[in-house]
């Protein structure tokens, strides 16, 4: 393997009973540096398509006999604040003044991670390189979405006024409105086809939108 030009910046550590890097699947290992990488970057899946080159990483090196992957990331001091971040929401010990935008960022690259951790049994850890007897930013099983959630998440009946964006989708039908004093859009699943057609007629329009609601508690 041809070594980078970078240093380290963090590694992921699958953690679990006789874990070895043969017995993790390629596809658990790829999905999961997605999800970190999501993270290290910032990305809000629902904003941005993919995560821009300047702020991806890059699989560094595998340490022999273990499930270790080295990773680099060429904007590592973002890198290492958002991985802090997503530690102490796991944690619970973020800024209760912090941004929201970082928090709900976080929270699908976590859900993933849960779930590979639960295909695999296994615990997903990540820590930072370069530092003397570091702790872990952050180790993720199979419940730690449900637990974050369970503590950070309300879901209720609302109602919603706002502008049609965008309405359609090729996986899933969804429709996006601009909301007075929201900053990033706010997306709404919806029910069939011929409602999406309706929402289509009607862009840049404002609507009303009701419907049961996913929000931070704060």
């Amino acid at each position: 393997m041809a070594k980078s030009q970078f240093h380290p910046t963090f590694e992921v550590r699958f953690i679990g009973a006789g874990i070895t890097p043969e017995q993790v699947p390629i596809r658990a290992v790829s999905d999961a540096l997605s999800a970190i990488q999501d993270i290290a970057a910032g990305r809000d899946p629902f904003e941005s398509r993919s995560v821009p080159v300047g702020k991806g990483i890059s699989l560094s090196k595998v340490s022999s006999g273990s499930a270790r992957y080295a990773c680099v990331s060429r904007s590592p001091d973002e890198a290492k604040q958002n991985l802090r971040r997503a530690g102490e929401l796991l944690a619970s010990a973020f800024d209760a003044d912090s941004d929201d935008d970082g928090l709900i960022a976080a929270l699908n690259p976590i859900q993933h991670l849960s779930e590979i951790a639960k295909s695999i049994e296994c615990n997903i850890e990540v820590s930072l390189l370069g530092q003397k007897k570091s702790r872990p930013l952050f180790s993720i099983d199979s419940s730690a979405f449900q637990r974050l959630s369970d503590k950070l998440m309300l879901e209720g009946e609302t109602t919603v006024i706002g502008r049609v964006v965008r309405a359609g989708g090729a996986t899933q039908m969804r429709c996006m409105m601009r909301v007075d004093g929201r900053r990033r859009g706010l997306y709404c699943s919806v029910d069939n086809q011929d409602l999406i057609r309706r929402l289509g007629q009607h862009l840049y329009e404002p609507i009303v939108a009701t419907g049961t609601a996913t929000w931070i508690h704060r």
